[in-house]
């Protein structure tokens, strides 16, 4: 069984250089010495599946009635200011550093939790279309550069989406999960191999599970997520 480590050259200490702040970011220390320095509010007691945010960390009454496709999932951050408004950022306005903030946040919670190593990160993918008007894809960009600080492969067109979809935050919980059926296709077979999601945030868990139940039918054994805040 393998387990994280960071990258050769590259200490726990100095994974996050960069802190979140509206201009730009700026070398401060660790990630979690960042957030204590910039109020955040940290996700203390997550469900142990999904993340959800719990008065105690314990398995959340959705996880226990509705078994999820992916098997664990990682969210340091609530999502809130800051948070949120570094992620929008990041999202609609091309603030780029905000991406390596997000990353070093993943990254030195998964290696404080002592999470098993994966064979392969992959990314949220998106259309042809949607990825032409955007300009990029926030997910992908997250997804290399914790791939790179955890000496991991990524593989950002693993997964494709192959169909458009009515935008997930107009929609309610149920609308979400139907919206996304049959939406994605993994691009080849990954039998046996255990395979983390990374995206920015979290929020009904509906995307990232249907994203896991295509990854399992291709023959993934495991499947978790990571992300850098979760939605209360």
């Amino acid at each position: 069984m393998r387990f994280l480590t960071a990258r050769s050259g590259c200490s726990i200490s100095s994974l996050s250089r960069y802190a979140f702040c509206a201009d730009k970011p700026r070398s401060i220390g660790t990630a979690f010495a960042l957030l204590a320095s910039q109020s955040l509010a940290l996700n203390k007691s997550p469900c142990q599946i999904c993340a959800r945010p719990l008065e105690t960390g314990a398995i959340c009454g959705k996880c226990i009635s509705n078994a999820n496709y992916f098997d664990h999932a990682i969210a340091p951050l609530l999502y809130r200011e800051p948070v949120s408004h570094m992620l929008r950022a990041l999202k609609y306005h091309n603030a780029f550093g905000f991406a390596r903030s997000a990353a070093s946040v993943i990254s030195e919670a998964a290696l404080k939790r002592g999470e098993k190593k994966p064979d392969l990160i992959c990314s949220v993918p998106m259309t042809t279309r949607a990825l032409r008007k955007r300009g990029f894809n926030q997910s992908a960009l997250i997804a290399l550069l914790t791939g790179y600080r955890l000496g991991i492969p990524v593989s950002n067109h693993l997964l494709r989406k192959v169909r458009q979809t009515p935008h997930q935050s107009d929609l309610n919980a149920r609308e979400r999960k139907s919206n996304l059926k049959n939406a994605f296709r993994c691009q080849r077979r990954v039998e046996g191999r255990h395979v983390v999601i990374v995206d920015d945030v979290l929020t009904t868990g509906a995307t990232v599970n249907e994203l896991a139940r295509t990854l399992k039918k291709a023959g993934a054994s495991r499947v978790d997520v990571w992300v850098c805040a979760r939605t209360e």
